[in-house]
Order: C-alpha cells, then sequence, then structure tokens
C-alpha cells in the first residue's frame, strides 16, 4: 500500500538503532513507522484484507466453468459355467476380466438470474471493506502514537519549567545566605530559602519519573521492549490554521467510519438483487468425454470399447418455494434500510464529533495563546522581583510568589500545548488526514 512505503525504511533503520543505542533519537515519523509494521491490529486488518482480495475473483463468485477428471477401474477372476438354449456350453476357469472407466467433465452455469454477477460485486465490496478497516485500525494507531510521544515531549518541557525554577530558587538561596553573612538579612530567610529550594528539587526528580513513565507507555504502544530509552523532539509543533470547512470535506469524502457505512448501503442493496434474482431461470451446460473399455477372456465379446463426446442443457425455475423467497425479499429491504439508517447516524455522530473537536480545537488555541503571552509576564516578573530582593527593596514572601507564578504559567503552557496538539490531532484523524 502507498501510505506505508514513508515509513518501510524508517522501520528498518529503528530495528537496529533503537537496540543499539540508550540514546538514539526517535522520532515521531520514526514511532508511526514502528507501530504500522508491528501493531497487531493493524496486521489483523491486513491480513483481513488480503483475504478479501484473494476471494474477489471470477471463480469466487461461480462465474467460471468446473472441470473434474474421474477415472475407475475394476477387474476380476471368475469360474464360469453357462448353458444357452442353443445347446452350447460354456464351462472355463481362471476367466480374467477387467473394466477401464476414464471420464472428464465440464458443468458451467450459464444463467444464474444474474446472481453471479451480483456475487462479483458483493465480494469487491467486501474488499473496499477490508481496506477501509485497515485504514482505520492505521488512524486510530496513529493518533494514539501521536498522543503518546507528545505527551513525552510535555513531561520534558514540564521538566524545563522545573529546572529553570529551581535555578531560580538556588539564587534566591544564595542572595539569602550572603544577606545573613553580612547582617542585611535575617536566617529565617535563607531557611526559607532552603526549604523552597529542596522542595522543587524533590519536584524535579518526580518529574523524571514521569517522563520516564511515559517512555515506556509509548514503548508499549509501539510494542518495544519497554525498558527502551531514546531522545524525542524538545518542542511541540502546531497548526493553528486548520479550516473547519475543508476538515468537514474531507471527512464526509474520506472518514473511514462513513465510508463503511456507505459501503454497508451497497451490500444491502446487493443482497436484495441477489434474492430479486433468485426469482429467475437458471441454465447449466454439461459436457463429458469419456471411454469405456471392457476386455474378457471368455464369452462372445472379447472386447467392448466405446468412447466420445455427450453434452446438454438444464433449465430450471423455481415457480413455488414456500413464499421463502417474498420473506427474504423483505427482510433484505429492511437491512437495506437499516444500513441507510445506520449512515445518517454515523454522518450525524461524526458531524457532531467534528464540531466539537473543532471547538475544543480554537479554544486551546486561543487559551495557548493568552498564556503563552501570561508566561512571558511571569518570566518578566520573577527577574525583577528577584533583582529588587538582591538588593533589599522587597521580602522573600513577595519573590516566591513571582517564583510561584512563573513555574505555574510555564507549567500551564507545556499543558495547554499538548492538549491543542491532542485537539488537533484529534480532527485530523476525524477528516481521515493522518493516512492518505
Amino acid at each position: 500500500m502507498a501510505f506505508m512505503k514513508k515509513y518501510s525504511l524508517l522501520f528498518a533503520f529503528l530495528a537496529s538503532g533503537l537496540a543499539s543505542s540508550a540514546q538514539s533519537f526517535l522520532s515521531l515519523d520514526s514511532a508511526i513507522a514502528i507501530v504500522l509494521k508491528k501493531n497487531y491490529n493493524i496486521l489483523i486488518a491486513q491480513n483481513n484484507y488480503q483475504i478479501a482480495s484473494n476471494n474477489h475473483a471470477p471463480g469466487e463468485a461461480g462465474m467460471l466453468p468446473d472441470i473434474s477428471l474421474n477415472a475407475g477401474y475394476s477387474g476380476s477372476n471368475n469360474t464360469i459355467d453357462q448353458k444357452y438354449s442353443t445347446g452350447l456350453e460354456l464351462n472355463k476357469s481362471d476367466v480374467v476380466s477387467s473394466t477401464l472407466a476414464p471420464n472428464i467433465g465440464l458443468t458451467w452455469t450459464l444463467f444464474d438470474g444474474t446472481k453471479m454477477f451480483i456475487a462479483y460485486d458483493q465480494l469487491g465490496l467486501l474488499k473496499d471493506e477490508g481496506m477501509l478497516y485497515v485504514k482505520e485500525a492505521m488512524q486510530d494507531n496513529i493518533a494514539a502514537v501521536i498522543q503518546a510521544y507528545y505527551n513525552i515531549v510535555q513531561q520534558k518541557e514540564l521538566l524545563m519549567v522545573l529546572d529553570s525554577n529551581m535555578a531560580l530558587y538556588k539564587e534566591e538561596m544564595d542572595i539569602a545566605d550572603e544577606q545573613y553573612k553580612i547582617g542585611t538579612g535575617s536566617k529565617l530567610n535563607f531557611l526559607q530559602a532552603e526549604v523552597s529550594y529542596n522542595i522543587q528539587r524533590s519536584a524535579y526528580f518526580r518529574q523524571q519519573v514521569s517522563i520516564t513513565n511515559a517512555i515506556v507507555q509509548l514503548n508499549q504502544l509501539i510494542e518495544l521492549p519497554v525498558e527502551t530509552s531514546y531522545m524525542v523532539s524538545d518542542s511541540i509543533p502546531m497548526n493553528r490554521t486548520l479550516v473547519y470547512d475543508s476538515l468537514k470535506k474531507n471527512m464526509i469524502a474520506q472518514n473511514p467510519s462513513l465510508m463503511l457505512s456507505q459501503t454497508n448501503i451497497k451490500v444491502a442493496e446487493n443482497s436484495l438483487k441477489e434474492v430479486n434474482a433468485m426469482r429467475l431461470p437458471t441454465l447449466n451446460l454439461g459436457l463429458s468425454y469419456g471411454l469405456s473399455r471392457t476386455q474378457s477372456n471368455a464369452g462372445f465379446a472379447l472386447l467392448n470399447q466405446s468412447q466420445g463426446i455427450s453434452g446438454g442443457l438444464t433449465f430450471g425455475w423455481t415457480i413455488f418455494n414456500g413464499s421463502i423467497i417474498n420473506i427474504q425479499h423483505k427482510n433484505a429491504e429492511i437491512n437495506e434500510l437499516s444500513a441507510k439508517l445506520n449512515f445518517s447516524q454515523a454522518q450525524l455522530q461524526e458531524n457532531a464529533a467534528l464540531l466539537v473537536a473543532y471547538q475544543q480545537y480554537e479554544d486551546n488555541i486561543k487559551i495557548l495563546k493568552m498564556d503563552e503571552d501570561n508566561f512571558l509576564i511571569a518570566k518578566e516578573n520573577v527577574y525583577v522581583a528577584l533583582e529588587q530582593f538582591r538588593i533589599g527593596t522587597s521580602n522573600i514572601v513577595q519573590l516566591q510568589q513571582a517564583q510561584t507564578s512563573f513555574a505555574s504559567a510555564g507549567s500551564q503552557v507545556a499543558t495547554d500545548r499538548y492538549n491543542a496538539k491532542v485537539s488537533e490531532t484529534q480532527l485530523l484523524q476525524l477528516a481521515a488526514q493522518l493516512v492518505k
């Protein structure tokens, strides 16, 4: 499949690279390549698609003739004691006779009310369904990988915020220590600064554990050994220009769930046609070429052999079968109606999901922009507060309030970026843009 080629070489490279180095770099495309190659749900869907492709053949639909070869041989050894009305007597022992009867035959349904053509179309629809299930499995797993991958990035960004904040607390502690030593500050300020610094160190180490856990989750998803370690991207790229109308157009045309519902309508329509075809007559052709050869060393006919072609047409027409066809016709109509209702329901659900996801995406983008601006303010504020504390124009409480605001604003930006990326991924999944 064309959309698999992009990732095949990546997977081959990673299979050796990640195993050989604990600090290899794993890109998002590389993670996707691995999951497309190894995920069980995708592999099973691909196998089912291959079976459906194999079945989409004229012979499977009953369009081609059946040719069979048969042969039979029999032999005997008897004692004969025969008396005829003419007075002739035949007495003989060890009478050997044998019969050989090879035959090659052909049967071919020439017309069956068009059922064979409907069956061929039905097999094609099943093949299309198989491909849609493959794409759906790929979309689901790619979306899961994107979210798991950028969760690692989010956790690392949170660690960077803690690292920056810890450096501020260290500088605060050093200033408080110096002020205490020269007599311009109290020991209480130094002790408070030291306690706050140790709290930040503890939070930093706990965040490192969160990063490890996030990597383990991704390893489980892409089926790498859970202890595999690697570097990831240091930022979360954002697409801030997704357009609702364009996404909806793509969803209507390419969303696997909607396309499966549409295909199910065609399957139901074909089933109705197949029932209607049962009302029509059938015409079968039968041909055979055979040889019959019998030999005996006693009797009037020492050899009896015949060979040749025989054939004929068989016409059949079911006039009445207990109204079974009528019942099947009504049931097929109900199934067709149900398939159309399922499609309408799927359309409603997917449209609602797209609108909700897009509104969430827009809100997340707006929130991210506001929090990014707020983080710049908090960053400036904390450095001003630190400088004022250094020169003694503010106290430690004011400084630590600024530090808390800085850490909170930085953490919020990291969370906002991840939330916006999740919303973006959900939109692209609904619009079937993760696999092209």
